[in-house]
């Protein structure tokens, strides 16, 4: 395993560990003290406003958000080094399923003329979860070396995306899925070599 993976995984580890923290402040409603609380203006102004309970629940659904950002961003990421690292600055034509290629240049077009700022240049930040895993079916002999088991791999993003939707549409992850949450990651990281 390279060291900048190793790196990787033992940041998404801590972060599973920080929300799992998190959950227990929220369920028992203490605070263990390893974060400072900080309020901006907007805050001040208008989240008291909210009901305790929904601030609770955001309070708690924040740290699954932010564990979802890391996996989903650092998969791309893995993706883009070892496809770029092999095939060039074209890798995204030469490497991605055409199926994928289509529906993220749709996306970026959609948001394109939204008029709001691109969220990148990238076409693969315009892939989504489910994508991604297409994307390493489709090089499956490329990541060989990095993922143990492409199937295992596949039943594990099946599982996490059916995680991220509750957590994508902010709906509070019931305690049996928080563990489901928490076990997957640990079953992608068992699948990096």
């Amino acid at each position: 395993m390279k060291k900048a993976d190793a790196v990787r995984l033992f940041g998404l580890n801590n972060i599973s560990l920080e929300a799992e923290i998190r959950r227990v402040e929220a369920e028992h409603k203490v605070s263990l003290g390893h974060t400072k609380k900080r309020k901006n203006e907007i805050e001040e102004e208008f989240y008291g406003q909210f009901s305790q309970r929904l601030r609770d629940e955001a309070e708690m659904m924040a740290r699954h958000y932010v564990i979802f950002y890391c996996l989903e961003n650092s998969i791309r990421e893995l993706i883009t080094e070892r496809l770029h690292e092999l095939h060039g600055d074209d890798w995204w034509d030469k490497a991605v399923p055409q199926f994928v290629r289509e529906n993220c240049k749709k996306n970026y077009e959609r948001e394109s003329t939204s008029g709001m700022t691109l969220r990148s240049e990238q076409m693969i930040d315009y892939s989504t979860f489910g994508e991604l895993g297409e994307i390493l079916k489709h090089n499956a002999q490329t990541f060989g070396d990095m993922l143990r088991d492409i199937a295992a791999v596949g039943r594990i993003f099946t599982g996490l995306n059916n995680l991220r939707a509750p957590i994508a549409h902010c709906k509070v992850l019931a305690e049996d899925e928080v563990l489901r949450l928490n076990l997957a990651l640990r079953d992608w990281f068992r699948q990096m070599s």
